[in-house]
């Protein structure tokens, strides 16, 4: 098989948004900008897939997404690589992805430019809302009884002491809730599983304006993304996912040929969900290159 004419088609409600020739063994498939094929949408994790070009065909593999990757219906399992047949149709979130191992007898017509492809993006099933992460769950403290189990770390002679098991008690519910808090320390620390208490003082952590009116999901989903998102500020992506964690509503943002270094950035919102313009004008003059002026435009 020719490497250089095979090619990958991706779909989305149908319609072609790129089309994407594989002139090399390794193709890496995600939602951040640094995969060779990437796929904005909140359903697409950030390193979801890679495709191998060898003597076997084309090799695909799910690299753990939590959305996976589908074969028809099937669900391919996580780090086991998957010879593709030719022209095999697999899925990632919303995105249906033709493998053609070769070139087909003409080109599609009606490619839609950038701006249309996002917007179709943009159109396609809307990103859930981030579910509750669980809550910590510790080890009820050790009901009162005639014993305690601190009598095992003293000598046999005073294993049957009633009275030593009765005072051991004291100290054992005192220090057993410390010992397990202590045993479970690293998820104080984890923006999925810390209590709620806890998420402003991670977010000056990591100098973020946390606003405490949002619900506990949407704060939970910034926190853990807060790091990759300082890594792409400044970037199209970056302010992209920052209005989305945020806002739940996803950005389309263009550039104005007729005018540089100016963006034009428009949010649809749906009739029920009002939209908060001062907090959309903060993100975007945050987030957004320092050069670059910006138009916003919020539609229904």
């Amino acid at each position: 098989m020719a490497n250089e004419i095979a090619q990958l088609i991706i779909r989305i409600e149908g319609q072609v948004v790129q089309t994407v020739p594989l002139g090399s063994e390794l193709l890496t498939i995600g939602r951040t900008p640094d995969n060779d094929l990437s796929l904005p949408h909140p359903l697409v994790a950030r390193q979801h897939a890679e495709l191998r070009l060898g003597p076997a065909g084309a090799v695909l593999t799910d690299l753990g997404s939590a959305s996976g990757v589908f074969i028809g219906g099937t669900r391919l399992l996580a780090h086991q690589p998957q010879v593709l047949p030719g022209d095999a149709l697999f899925r990632i979130g919303p995105f249906e992805i033709a493998y053609q191992s070769s070139p087909p007898p003409a080109a599609e017509p009606g490619e839609p430019s950038p701006v249309e492809a996002a917007a179709l993006i943009a159109r396609a099933t809307p990103p859930p809302a981030p579910p509750t992460p669980p809550r910590p769950t510790f080890a009820a403290p050790r009901p009162h009884g005639p014993t305690s189990r601190y009598l095992a770390d003293l000598p046999v002679v005073y294993h049957d002491n009633e009275f030593m098991g009765r005072f051991l008690q004291i100290f054992e519910a005192i220090w057993e809730p410390g010992e397990q808090r202590q045993d479970h320390i690293a998820m104080y620390f984890d923006p999925a599983t810390c209590p709620a208490g806890l998420l402003p003082w991670l977010a000056r952590w990591l100098d973020l304006d946390l606003n405490l009116h949002w619900p506990e999901a949407r704060q939970r989903a910034l926190l853990a993304e807060a790091i990759d998102l300082y890594r792409w500020r400044g970037t199209r992506y970056g302010l992209t996912r920052m209005i989305e964690l945020c806002t739940g509503l996803t950005p389309e943002i263009a550039e104005l040929p007729a005018q540089p270094f100016v963006m034009r950035v428009r949010v649809t919102a749906p009739a029920d969900q009002p939209v908060d313009r001062q907090l959309l004008e903060e993100l975007i003059a945050t987030h957004k290159p320092a050069h670059i002026g910006y138009i916003l435009e919020i539609g229904l």
